[in-house]
């Protein structure tokens, strides 16, 4: 048995070595496979995030009008809405990068909405449910090659807070595509673009809005040089919107084509001249045709010296009506020391309302900037004295103008340039031309003494102290010849302890001469302007007292505002500002006094790592003598949790606005939640 088991273990030894020996690398040199190459990576699907969520929304909103000599109305509304959604963001590329890459964010779920009115017309209730998609797809094809193409197709739910007024709810959805060839010398893009905005809110169509607008353009540039440059722009775009659930519709067509040159030129290529032509034809609402070109040329004559020369030809036809401008005017813009800058300016202007009348326009201005500092601080002095004179012969007729940019707000005056302004030829809108405001419901004209003011109303689409362009037409005399003499001088010291006393002053002096049966009125202005403003590192303050002497509507005012940062960190935050003015009309002309305040108060805080509080809130008073008091609140207050994968947003909104004929008052609930599920995705996924 021994033996046996001495054998057998010999044996179990022997075994073992053997496999040892065939696993254990050979001594000889062997010759080496070559490496298989991977399959090259045909299409990528990388999922990045994954998200599931509910959101509601309550909106109460209670509308009572009050007007003499009718029955007061009386409107409460209800809107409740639930909407479950998932969402998944991906991207990747198909066959290979520099072929077909994308972006694209889905978002689908399911939404239930209920509405009812209250009215003294009645009562109605209405539900409904649906599918809820959005989306935002983006596509690069052959982004590597001269010619390349991007499409993209989204579309966009967002609420749109208003100040004083419930919110609306914005969904815009928007495609397009577009094709960039790149050469040596040159680029042109081509491309083709849908877009579509509704806004609509809980009062049946009452704030209904939508916009519609396609857009097809060519654009190409040619770099001859570095020194000469070529750029031509066709664009072809049809706009289309109603607002507020009315029967007025804006409907507009634009051809446009556009030339842009320019050349530089002389020593070290300091002298320019550019060009730029342009046509551009409208049909529908608004139809008219324009014809610019407009050559420059600059030329930078010393290091301090610099004068720009300018013709301008300005054609337009509009309503039947044909109107030929032609201008002259030349810059010269001199820095005589390190201290003061100087500034001249003449031009002449003929222009011709077909079959109607010429105007000739002769000025010029001087303009003068003065910087010394002292010891305390800094004097600075701006004086800029211009003339105009301005000449017509022929029939009396129609003067037209085009694109005259007012800020509206406040309590101050909005005065459109000219006299004898024709209120039904007003017409309003936004920078791009793509929103035209309603007169009566957005803004309203007042003719006073000649003279047309401008105002927004508090329940149009014209927010606060928003650049609003005008297009209108007024009455100039037969034989009329008017001298003007504009004036603007602006004096202030900076200490350097913070405090800047000023003072400002515009004036305008007419001198006039017009036939008697078509009169043109003298129009003159002054006002004057001493205040102070003390700045400190969180916090200003401000007073200014205001004289304003004008032959139409004339007035006094104090204005005190201030703002700070009254606490500032990495927990707590609150802003806050305020304002206060006071208007005194001149009994002769207007016997009113006008109140103005306002005050906002934003704040964020931390109350734990993961929960954050914010709130913001806002008042409007003011006591106008004549049209009543108006009171604006609004609150914006509400919660943000981010604790995980967790995220929920809580806001809570009332919106009060009490005007002398009516009150408009709204709460609104705004609940979002959403739970992340990006971490159970698998990092990409590859199929070859």
């Amino acid at each position: 048995m021994r033996w046996n088991a001495r054998l057998t273990v010999l044996c179990l030894l022997a075994h073992a070595g053997w496999l040892l020996a065939a696993e254990a690398p050979s001594t000889q040199p062997a010759e080496e496979a070559p490496p298989i190459a991977p399959a090259p990576e045909r299409f990528r699907l990388d999922f990045t995030d994954l998200y599931v969520g509910f959101e509601t929304e309550f909106q109460h909103r209670r509308v009572e009008s009050t007007v003499p000599g009718k029955r007061d109305t009386l409107h409460i509304n209800h809107d409740l809405q639930f909407i479950e959604r998932a969402g998944v963001t991906l991207g990747g590329f198909a066959y290979d990068p520099g072929l077909l890459e994308y972006r694209a964010f889905l978002e689908f779920g399911l939404t239930q909405s209920r509405y009812r009115e209250d009215s003294y017309l009645g009562d109605w209730a209405d539900s409904e449910s649906g599918f809820l998609t959005r989306y935002d797809i983006n596509l690069d094809i052959l982004k590597v090659k001269p010619i390349s193409l991007n499409a993209y197709a989204r579309r966009i739910d967002a609420r749109v807070p208003r100040r004083f007024l419930s919110s609306l709810r914005e969904e815009r959805t928007e495609t397009g595509i577009s094709a960039l060839a790149v050469g040596e010398k040159f680029t042109t893009e081509v491309g083709f673009s849908l877009r579509d905005v509704e806004r609509f809110g809980n009062r049946w169509d009452e704030n209904d809005e939508e916009l519609e607008s396609t857009r097809f353009y060519v654009d190409h540039r040619f770099k001859f040089s570095e020194t000469h440059k070529l750029r031509l722009l066709y664009d072809h775009e049809h706009d289309e919107s109603s607002y507020q659930g009315t029967k007025y519709t804006y409907n507009t067509q634009r051809d446009e084509v556009r030339a842009e040159h320019e050349l530089l030129f002389g020593p070290d290529n300091k002298h320019r001249l550019d060009t730029y032509v342009r046509y551009n034809a409208e049909k529908g609402d608004l139809a008219r045709d324009v014809l610019e070109f407009v050559p420059r040329i600059s030329l930078q004559h010393t290091d301090r010296l610099r004068t720009i020369h300018r013709y301008g030809l300005y054609q337009y036809d509009q309503g039947g009506i044909k109107v030929t401008q032609n201008k002259f005017d030349t810059d010269a813009i001199w820095q005589a020391t390190d201290k003061l800058r100087l500034t001249a300016n003449a031009y002449g202007l003929h222009e011709n309302v077909e079959q109607d009348i010429d105007i000739n326009q002769l000025g010029g201005s001087i303009d003068a900037y003065y910087a010394q500092p002292t010891s305390l601080g800094e004097l600075a002095a701006n004086l800029n004295f211009g003339v105009d004179h301005a000449r017509t012969s022929g029939d009396a007729g129609r003067r037209f103008v085009r694109g005259e940019a007012h800020a509206l707000g406040g309590s101050r005056p909005v005065f459109l340039r000219q006299r004898g302004v024709i209120p039904s030829t007003v017409f309003a809108y936004n920078q791009d031309r793509t929103v035209l405001f309603v007169q009566g419901v957005d803004y309203v004209v007042t003719v006073i003494a000649g003279r047309a003011t401008v105002a927004r109303t508090w329940t149009g689409r014209i927010a606060e102290n928003e650049i609003v362009y005008f297009d209108y037409a007024y009455v100039v005399p037969a034989h009329g010849e008017v001298m003007s003499y504009r004036t603007d001088l602006l004096i202030e010291h900076r200490f350097h302890f913070g405090l800047t006393p000023y003072y400002a002053l515009e004036a305008r002096c007419q001198e006039t001469e017009y036939s008697v049966a078509t009169p043109w009125y003298r129009d003159n202005q002054q006002r004057h302007r001493l205040g102070a403003r003390y700045e400190q590192d969180r916090w200003q303050v401000g007073g200014e007292f205001e004289v304003f002497d004008d032959s139409v509507l004339p007035y006094n005012a104090v204005h005190l505002n201030g703002r700070g940062t009254l606490l500032s960190g990495p927990v707590h935050t609150i802003d806050a500002a305020a304002v206060l003015s006071k208007y005194c009309f001149d009994e002769e002309y207007q016997d009113r006094d006008v109140w103005w305040f306002e005050t906002n108060v934003t704040g964020r805080s931390r109350l734990l790592d993961w929960l954050w509080a914010k709130a913001e809130t806002t008042y409007h008073y003011e006591n106008d003598s004549v049209d009543g008091d108006t009171h604006g609140v609004d609150i914006e207050a509400g919660f943000e949790l981010r604790r995980g994968y967790l995220i929920v947003e809580l806001v809570v909104e009332y919106d009060m606005l009490n005007l002398p004929r009516g009150d408009d008052q709204a709460v609104g609930i705004f609940l979002n939640v959403r739970r992340d599920l990006s971490h159970l995705l698998p990092a990409r996924k590859n199929v070859r």
